[in-house]
């Protein structure tokens, strides 16, 4: 799988450089999200038209990160929370999408593009149109190909996915995790302050 006219380097770049702490102001957007009823978006309204909360995604472009959530939270059968209940991908575009570059947003969007039409190679269908199965053989074969900017695309989309996922506080019961210790124990935060020296 090779693609022809797209640079994704910038995007997982960006992505690279996202650490802990991106990852607990991700936490706050989605706990506020899911707070402000976000979360109560219905399975056939996701595929009809983009839901509230959505600004930095086109129709098109909301059925493929739709798609790609369900192709990497399969929670059927589990004790996860299914993520559709979830402001997922609000917090996507909220907490990453709206904070990247208009560059490196453009950069994405064709990166989306590409994923989605790339399918038709292999299977003749984009990937909104593959079926659970296919769709998961089609992640599976980007994660693994030789191609690093297919595989750099879809792990740049994947972390997105699952972190806003994972960012989400009513995700966190089911795996037994209580949150950041910080709040649990009322630590003061320093943010970047230097760590002491001895």
């Amino acid at each position: 799988m090779t693609p022809h006219h797209l640079e994704f380097n910038p995007t997982t770049d960006h992505v690279a450089r996202l650490g802990r702490r991106d990852f607990l102001r991700v936490s706050a957007v989605a706990a506020g999200l899911a707070a402000t009823g976000l979360a109560s978006l219905a399975p056939s309204a996701a595929w009809a038209q983009v839901p509230e909360g959505i600004s930095h995604m086109t129709p098109e472009e909301y059925a493929v990160w739709h798609r790609l959530m369900r192709a990497l939270l399969p929670t059927e059968g589990s004790t996860l929370v299914d993520p559709e209940t979830l402001p997922v991908l609000q917090t996507v575009d909220g907490a990453f999408l709206a904070t990247l570059p208009a560059p490196v947003l453009a950069n994405l969007k064709g990166g989306v593009a590409y994923f989605n039409e790339a399918a038709s190679d292999p299977f003749g269908r984009p990937f909104i149109e593959l079926t659970n199965e296919e769709a998961t053989q089609y992640c599976d074969a980007l994660a693994s190909s030789d191609e690093v900017p297919a595989r750099a695309l879809f792990s740049a989309l994947k972390f997105l996915t699952v972190t806003a996922y994972w960012a989400i506080p009513p995700t966190w019961e089911p795996i037994g995790f209580q949150g950041p210790v910080a709040e649990a124990w009322g630590l003061e935060v320093y943010e970047n302050a230097a760590l002491p020296q001895t």
